[in-house]
């Protein structure tokens, strides 16, 4: 299992998500991925756990904390079928194209 962390400044590393979450055990893996937006680059973690209950205690004593000046959130992560991740409890963004095929859909 694993959890989504976001809402990170600029220049945070591995490392730096490592001591955030301190002496939490299980940890088996460690990401941050950055992507651009037209607000800028937007960088958000993932952190994978050996076990369902090492990620839910790391969520419960994680939540509401700071980093580097900015509060992050905290959530379980997901792969959805088609190999997208997102955090559960975020909302999900609709595309105008898929929009267009189910309106075609229903004109058929």
């Amino acid at each position: 299992m694993g959890i989504f962390i976001g809402n990170l400044q600029p220049g945070t590393t591995t490392s730096d998500l490592l001591d955030f979450m301190g002496d939490h055990e299980g940890i088996t893996d460690i990401e941050i991925v950055k992507r651009r937006s037209e607000e800028g680059e937007v960088r958000f973690g993932h952190i994978l756990f050996q076990s369902e209950a090492y990620a839910e205690k790391a969520i419960k004593l994680q939540q509401k904390k700071d980093l580097y000046g900015s509060m992050v959130l905290v959530r379980e992560f997901v792969s959805r079928a088609d190999d997208e991740r997102r955090s559960v409890g975020l909302p999900v963004a609709q595309h105008a194209e898929s929009d267009r095929r189910q309106a075609d859909r229903r004109h058929s």
